[in-house]
């Protein structure tokens, strides 16, 4: 709760000004080199990705982040829809990673649906 609580106190003291909310930025990066690769706070990994690793699970630690992290911004969103957004008139939205994937092979079906997994796992947060 202290993430909505943080972000209703944002609304209610800044939305008389801000009309484009961003809850998370990256959250794709802070997952990926903070729980998996480990060079980024709070610096945890498996050795699998970084043998110097000395804490963490990298196989589950970034999907229970990840499931977080929307989780918190879902309930900002509430927040917002519920108390501010017919006064303040704004939006509620997440800086997404701006990655791009395209098939090596375009001829490849494999290589298209690759790419297109690839999209998926960084967008379809």
């Amino acid at each position: 709760n202290d993430f909505r609580d943080f972000a209703d106190l944002c609304f209610q003291n800044f939305g008389d000004r801000v009309k484009h909310w961003m809850t998370l930025n990256e959250p794709l990066t802070v997952v990926q080199q903070g729980y998996l690769a480990g060079v980024m706070a709070p610096g945890r990994c498996s050795k699998f990705t970084n043998p110097s690793c000395t804490a963490g699970d990298g196989a589950t630690e970034p999907y229970i982040v990840g499931h977080n992290f929307l989780l918190a911004h879902g309930q900002a969103v509430k927040v917002y829809r519920e108390k501010y957004k017919a006064s303040q008139k704004g939006q509620v939205g997440i800086a997404l990673n701006a990655g791009w994937n395209l098939p090596y092979n375009e001829e490849s079906a494999e290589d298209r649906l690759a790419a297109a997994r690839a999209m998926a796992f960084t967008f379809d947060y």
